[in-house]
């Protein structure tokens, strides 16, 4: 009877044990596949943060006022000396970033001749495919991350896996 109860007890704790160890390989392997996705996030906004230069050269040519730039101007500075070290820094960034190039596509659409500059149409839709690729990139990753949060959960049920230190993702 004392043996049946000990090999249940064996049999279970090889189950628990199997079971967080899946867990643990499987938290690894969604850790690496979000931060591949950062890297890619960061990737497109550099693509679409090195084409505002070229972006606001155009605009001066139809624009009489250059202290509209001036914003665009300073938060492409602040990228080029900013150092990012998580994607958080870099979305803050892109958000200001972004209601700049808003009102600046409101301000074009008020000049007649801008829509016939090739250039202008070219940088405009570059930019504007970036940004799109930017938000479909968070779209994905944020289901990602809320289930590596739930994986981080359930290894904390039992206490050696504590041991082994993983830090929750912030929801995107």
């Amino acid at each position: 009877m004392q043996n049946n109860k000990l090999l249940f007890l064996l049999i279970l704790v090889w189950f628990l044990i199997l079971y967080h160890a899946f867990v643990l390989i499987k938290i690894r392997k969604q850790g690496k596949i979000i931060k591949n996705e950062e890297n890619e996030i960061i990737s497109l906004f550099f693509s679409k943060v090195n084409k505002l230069p070229a972006f606001i050269e155009i605009m001066k040519k139809y624009v009489n006022y250059p202290d509209v730039f001036e914003e665009l101007i300073h938060l492409h500075k602040l990228w080029i000396i900013y150092n990012i070290s998580s994607i958080y820094d870099l979305l803050s960034l892109n958000s200001r970033i972004n209601k700049e190039f808003i009102f600046l596509m409101k301000l074009s659409a008020k000049i007649q001749d801008i829509h016939k500059d090739w250039n202008f149409l070219y940088i405009k839709n570059y930019i504007s495919f970036y940004e799109k690729g930017i938000e479909k990139e968070i779209s994905e990753i944020s289901s990602k991350i809320e289930n590596y949060n739930k994986l981080l959960k359930i290894k904390n049920y039992l206490l050696i896996w504590l041991l082994f230190p993983f830090s929750e993702k912030i929801e995107l």
